[in-house]
């Protein structure tokens, strides 16, 4: 809990430093009669990034020889500018592919002096596609905030494993299979360029998980 709190503060925080960039920047028509944006109708960014909380699709114990953990999101996306500007912005488009994997196992003492275990494994990913729209009025050349939403099939694999002798013992705590759902979502993010064409972003929203941070780059 104390993760996920700590989590959506600095995220809180991040996104504040860049609406205060962007008030410090203060778009004016000059600016934008120069084309002094970082996103515009030329624009192409991946974004490497790290998630963080989101939701279990299963239930586990607590206590004594249970043992859960799951990894942060990995995530990679592409966007670039729909040529035509939208409205007040512009349109990015483009793709989202996201990883997480968890366990969760149990060890107990069983018959002949002999320690067993039962081990859960599920693998996590998310293939969708991906719009985000950039208002101009919080689009300056090195900084801007956007939102947008996902949508795509979150892929579920699963493995089972166990040391027991009788390779049945344990059947009965098998959990599902194999799955694929549909996934969709909105974010809010925002970003800042430490130089021309590399910076740091932030998101908040449900791909995997709650929060994301990592690094843009645009060519």
């Amino acid at each position: 809990m104390k993760t996920k709190i700590t989590t959506t503060i600095i995220c809180i925080l991040f996104l504040n430093q860049f609406l205060s960039a962007i008030e410090v920047q203060r778009i004016i028509p000059a600016i934008a009669a120069s084309g002094g944006k970082c996103f515009d109708e030329n624009t192409k960014i991946i974004n490497v990034g790290i998630g963080f909380g989101g939701v279990s699709y299963y239930k586990y114990n607590k206590g004594k020889g249970y043992d859960y953990g799951r990894t942060p999101t990995f995530s990679f996306t592409y966007e670039q500018a729909f040529k035509q500007k939208l409205g007040i912005g512009y349109l990015g488009i483009g793709a989202y592919l996201g990883y997480q994997n968890a366990h969760y196992r149990y060890d107990n003492w069983d018959y002949n002096g002999g320690k067993y275990y039962y081990k859960h494994n599920w693998n996590y990913f998310l293939v969708a596609s991906r719009a985000a729209y950039h208002f101009d009025v919080l689009n300056s050349e090195k900084a801007e905030v956007y939102v947008g939403a996902i949508i795509g099939l979150r892929i579920q694999t699963y493995s089972y494993s166990s040391n027991h002798p009788d390779p049945y013992y344990y059947d009965f705590y098998r959990e599902r299979g194999n799955t694929i759902n549909p996934a969709y979502s909105i974010f809010a993010g925002a970003r800042w360029y430490f130089s021309k064409n590399v910076g740091f972003f932030g998101e908040l929203g449900y791909g995997i998980s709650y929060t994301t941070v990592g690094m843009s780059f645009k060519f």
